[in-house]
This record gives C-alpha cells, structure tokens and sequence, in this order.
C-alpha cells in the first residue's frame, strides 16, 4: 500500500488540508474610522463555519477511503477524482470570501480584506491529487499490459 506513489501523493494532500484549517488564507481589516482602531482578524478554514469545514472534511474523508481502496483502481480513482472535485468547490468559497468582502451595519466601521497565503494550500492539495490521479492511471495501464503478456 505505502510502496505506491499516490498513496503518498494523497498523504501529502491530507497534510495539506489539515494544515489549511489552521493556516489564515486571508485577514480581515477592521477599522473604527471615529477612534481610528484597527483591529486583524485572521481567517482560516476553522473560523469560517460550516461553509469550509464540512467540504474539507468530506475532501478529508474521500482521500483517507482512497488510500486504503488501493485493490480497486477504479474506486480508487473516482475517490481521487471526487475529492479534487470538492477542493476546487472549497477554492471556489475562499476566492468568494476574499472578493466579495464583508460588512458592518455601522457606517463608522471599515472592513476589508487581504490575502493570507493559506489558499495555496489548496492549490498544491489540487496538485498532490493530480500526481494521485495520474499514479493510479499508471498503474492500471500497467495491469493491462500485464494481462496482455499473460
């Protein structure tokens, strides 16, 4: 199990996204314009509700199922497939979470906000499946051509 690369493709991708419900993928910048306060509050995959947690969790779930799935390919590959499809849906969120802004009902506070870096996160989470994906394609292509000898 261990011995074959997308397992440790998918390893490298768990990593990845339990260390992006730690890691800030943006900053929100609050300030009071009447006492010029400024106050940052760092957003990470944890703080932002259900919204984040509940897809990164699936994502989490499919890829630790895909690693022990290694005796069917097929099933191992649509899990891969379904996970990297979750992790574009949470990228999807986040890139919304920093476009789209929030704001107070009080007209003294701003509030805007910055990129974190935590999104990269995703991005190579993205990048590890690939190498994931493009693994298990190896290898069935090499049980053909195994099939073919015999």
């Amino acid at each position: 199990m261990i011995q074959r690369i997308q397992t440790l493709y998918l390893i490298i991708a768990i990593g990845l996204m339990v260390a992006f419900f730690f890691v800030p993928f943006g900053y929100s910048i609050d300030t009071v314009k009447s006492a010029g306060a400024v106050m940052e509050q760092g957003l990470t995959g944890l703080n932002q509700g259900l919204s984040l947690i509940i897809p990164v969790s699936l994502s989490l779930l499919t890829m630790a199922i895909a690693i022990f799935s290694f005796r069917s390919l097929s099933g191992q590959k649509a899990l891969i497939g379904l996970s990297a499809l979750i992790i574009g849906a949470c990228i999807g969120v986040v890139i919304y979470y920093l476009t789209a802004g929030y704001s107070d009902t009080n007209p003294d506070i701003d509030i805007r906000t910055v990129w974190g870096g935590g999104g990269l996160l995703l991005i190579a989470a993205e990048i590890a499946l690939f190498g994931a994906y493009r693994g298990v394609s190896h290898d069935q292509k090499l049980l053909r051509s195994y099939d073919r000898i015999r």
